[in-house]
């Protein structure tokens, strides 16, 4: 294995637009590159640690749709499941409809939203974070917004579109962290505590981002194109709505180790790197397994375009369409992103593993992602 091509993609980037760049590699339950370029504190050119602390934001997608698929394989929830089971204002759900005059209407779903349909982003939700109802939690918690509570104030919002209509990326992760905590019967943290963070030795991955571990998240970094480079984004993750609110969207802290080792976990099909079992491998394929018809599949790759030929399964993006993927393609290999630029890769037919980390919320993700997959496998030798 020759590291060059991905150290010089690295390299690139960051001499860019990229403030710092961090990435780990294992191949066969091996570290066989662990590298970071630029610098996690760009006006002090402090360089970025091994142990960086990042918000993962949508790298906490993959987390809670294994966490879900787990729940079903312990059988305390089934994955037809409606989700009004679990979250009350899901029961006799709503759908928002124009009137011609413009006005908006809610008309009662034509069936209910399932479990499916969250982790498949197809339940009919948006990504609106400001809606009256989630203010109002906000307002009268004191701004605790404890997580079950968030999610009932999105279910009486209503859905944008019939559930099933459609992929749309929206909240959905956010109520399934919701309904895990209620049908496990323990805090949504705790419950991935117990199943994947104690078990996996990930001590720094946690939603309780308190005043004192804030100050230790490298600085989240947003490019300004009238001044032509990063500045810091003080405002930090909008996503983190109040201090009890486990975001299983977007919610997350962590350092690339830390990840790595969840990663390896669902490329070893559920097997951490000791052995120890986490999760059964059926459970792991049927979370890569792509979910999407035709239809919503079109959806899917015209929002993400760089991910066309990919499927969508339990949170994870899975490769599915040879003839459609750009650059090198391994069949059924599957992750994630997120908003400051996380790439995932769990590749379980090559027995590779990879995380990217930077902290930039714009993060050109169409640009540096592409690069990054093809200089990884360009370096592990399983492309020319």
């Amino acid at each position: 294995m020759d590291f060059t091509p991905l150290k010089n993609v690295l390299d690139e980037i960051t001499a860019w637009r990229i403030p710092g760049a961090d990435i780990a590699v294992i191949k066969d339950n091996e570290v066989v590159f662990r590298y970071q370029a630029g610098y996690s504190d760009l006006e002090n050119k402090k360089p970025i640690s091994p142990d960086e602390l990042y918000y993962l934001f949508s790298a906490s997608k993959p987390i809670t749709g294994a966490a879900a698929v787990l729940l079903a394989q312990e059988g305390k929830i089934r994955f037809e499941d409606e989700v009004g089971k679990y979250i009350s204002s899901f029961n006799d759900i709503k759908v928002r409809v124009k009137n011609e005059d413009g006005s908006t209407a809610l008309v009662p779903a034509k069936r209910p939203v399932t479990i499916l349909d969250l982790l498949t982003m197809t339940a009919g939700l948006d990504y609106n974070l400001s809606s009256d109802s989630i203010l109002e939690v906000k307002e009268r918690t004191n701004g605790r917004c404890p997580t079950v509570e968030i999610a009932e104030a999105i279910g009486r919002e209503g859905l944008a579109f019939e559930p099933g209509e459609k992929f749309q990326y929206s909240l959905c992760l956010d109520i399934m962290g919701a309904v895990i905590e209620v049908a496990s019967g323990m805090k949504f943290g705790e419950y991935l505590k117990t199943r994947f963070f104690e078990p996996l030795s990930m001590k720094h991955t946690t939603f309780n981002v308190t005043e004192e571990l804030k100050a230790k998240i490298a600085p989240l970094y947003i490019y300004d194109n009238e001044v032509g480079k990063a500045v810091i984004k003080t405002a930090g993750n909008g996503y983190i709505l109040g201090s009890e609110f486990e975001g299983g969207g977007a919610g997350l802290v962590s350092t690339v180790g830390d990840y790595m080792k969840f990663v390896n976990m669902l490329t070893n099909l559920g097997l951490s790197d000791d052995g120890t079992r986490i999760m059964s491998e059926e459970s792991v394929n049927f979370m890569r397994k792509n979910q999407l018809n035709d239809s919503q599949m079109q959806n899917f790759w015209s929002g993400w375009k760089y991910l066309t030929g990919f499927g969508y399964g339990c949170g994870v993006r899975t490769a599915l369409k040879p003839e459609l993927v750009k650059g090198y393609f391994s069949f059924g290999e599957f992750g994630w992103c997120g908003a400051a630029g996380a790439m995932v890769i769990a590749d379980p037919r090559n027995k590779l593993s990879v995380y990217y980390a930077q902290h930039m919320q714009n993060s050109f993700e169409w640009v540096v992602h592409p690069k990054l997959r093809e200089a990884v496998y360009k370096s592990v030798g399983l492309l020319s």
